[in-house]
């Protein structure tokens, strides 16, 4: 048989046949990938569902800000993809009330999800044969140039159709895989012998989970105002620590910015576990929370991680030093410990750590004699068990380190000690308490600034943000209003004393 070489007359129109294929093809792709959403109702939330090539097939429900459900239901590249776009405040709180109608909900939202689905797919295949037949058209000008291309497309569907249809395996529906704090969620520990007792139990988990983002967007818009008579703005900043590699910790941190209308984000330490080259990649994160980021290195930070947070354009990384963000001053100095191994008994370096906290309040004590009409407000640290060198230096001193929340006030100086927003994330002690059933919960603070007047830049409530509970599956969120006589208080007197217990004498060896 001749081949006849493509500079030839045949090997031309074969040319450009095929050109014409690959650019309807290409056509379709950039018009099912720009086709609307379908939207589905399930109960209070609105869902977005799309059906789209993609390079990472399957079904995902994003679950925000508890994290997301996958299911490999088939291995071709068409990815079905749910999302939450909007909640109805009102049906959430009724909801809440009312257990029966959960339930009732979750029996009826299968099916629902399938509905918008299929008219997501739908959309899809409208835009897309819509894309290849405009740019089949704009290439060729011609009705034949346009039939060739919908010819290639259809082709190419209907290959693709037969087989997702050949590789969809329905039992993959009940063997979800969870990311999030959905990976710790109650029933998938659960051993069961059948398939339906299986889908009973995810469906019971289901109910956890859209209880949990409704409970978050219900209680979160009930909250008042900050103020309590206090006059004038506020500045909102959202306190979070000890990460430890747990990406639905920025979840949650980005959904409290967006939630909260947060200005500034204050990271008290520990983003990382081990502090390795292979762990940068998890601090790009900070870029997308998009308001300025302040990061104090903590005992499992290296140098390269913090360098890594400073090459953030909106991050701002303290070791030693003052920074000024919208009408706050911030003092910082990083865990001066390289400690990346958990199990280390809690007393060791706490010399170098007093030391790091001594230095830091000669820093303030500077900056305040060079700016005695706009003094340090906020001073960070990740350890606070070494605290007495800052008390009455600043009004308050944020900090992480040990898995708990807690906040005291003493000498003029409230003391917020943060949670893990991570849950701990990839450490020994996360790990541990997670296989024995007492997950570490998430936790974040949301703190109010005095924006003006006589109160500017004094602390005037915060929103203590839990998320946890049996599985991680709850949300709470409570406020705190800040004395007045705290919000604007007399000049301190400094102790003197370079170490001293921890703030709530925890000293507790579960940090990290």
């Amino acid at each position: 048989m001749q081949i006849r070489p493509i500079t030839s007359p045949q090997g031309r129109r074969v040319a450009r046949r095929v050109g014409i294929g690959l650019l309807a093809l290409f056509g379709f792709l950039v018009g099912a990938a720009v086709a609307p959403a379908a939207h589905a109702q399930i109960g209070p939330l609105t869902v977005d569902v799309h059906v789209r090539p993609s390079l990472t097939p399957g079904a995902t429900v994003d679950l925000p800000p508890v994290g997301s459900v996958q299911f490999p239901t088939h291995s071709t590249p068409l990815q079905v993809q749910a999302s939450i776009r909007a909640v109805d405040l009102d049906q959430a709180r009724a909801l809440i009330d009312n257990p029966a109608r959960l339930t009732k909900l979750t029996e009826q939202a299968p099916d629902d999800v399938r509905w918008a689905a299929a008219r997501a797919l739908g959309w899809s295949l409208l835009f897309g044969f819509a894309g290849a037949a405009l740019l089949s058209y704009l290439a060729t000008r011609s009705r034949r140039g346009v039939a060739l291309g919908m010819a290639v497309v259809t082709g190419a569907t209907a290959v693709l159709a037969a087989a997702t249809a050949l590789t969809f395996d329905s039992a993959q529906l009940a063997q979800p895989r969870f990311t999030g704090l959905l990976s710790s969620a109650p029933y998938v520990q659960r051993r069961t012998s059948t398939l339906a007792e299986r889908l009973e139990s995810y469906r019971s988990g289901l109910s956890d989970f859209v209880q949990s983002v409704t409970t978050l967007y219900a209680v979160g818009q009930q909250l008042p105002r900050p103020g309590g008579g206090l006059s004038g703005d506020v500045t909102t900043v959202l306190h979070i620590s000890d990460l430890h590699l747990n990406p639905i910790g920025f979840d949650l941190a980005d959904r409290l910015v967006d939630q909260f209308g947060v200005e500034l984000v204050v990271d008290s330490g520990d983003l990382s576990t081990w502090g390795t080259p292979m762990e940068e990649g998890f601090v790009n994160r900070v870029g997308s929370l998009k308001v300025p980021y302040v990061f104090v290195r903590g005992n499992h930070d290296s140098q390269t991680i913090a360098d890594a947070v400073a090459r953030q354009k909106n991050a701002t990384v303290l070791d030693g030093d003052v920074t000024s963000l919208l009408g706050l001053r911030i003092a910082g100095v990083a865990d001066p410990r390289d400690l990346p191994a958990e199990g280390s008994k809690d007393d060791v370096g706490k010399d170098e750590v007093a030391a790091s906290v001594q230095r830091l309040a000669g820093v303030v004590d500077g900056y305040d004699a060079a700016h005695p009409d706009e003094p340090v407000q906020v001073a960070v640290v990740h350890d606070p068990t070494r605290l007495d060198a800052l008390r009455g230096k600043v009004p308050l001193i944020l900090s992480g380190h040990m898995h708990k929340r807690d906040v005291t006030y003493a000498d003029g100086t409230r003391t917020m000690v943060e949670g893990s927003t991570g849950g701990a994330g990839l450490t020994a002690d996360g790990l541990r308490r997670l296989s024995e059933g007492d997950p570490v919960p998430l936790e974040a603070t949301l703190l109010y600034f005095a924006k003006s007047g006589p109160d500017a830049g004094r602390l005037l409530a915060y929103d203590a943000v839990t998320v946890g509970g049996l599985g991680l599956t709850s949300v709470s969120i409570d406020r705190t209003l800040v004395p007045r006589d705290e919000v604007n208080p007399p000049t301190p007197t400094p102790t003197p004393s370079p170490t001293s217990p921890s703030p709530s004498g925890s000293d507790s060896p579960s940090g990290g």
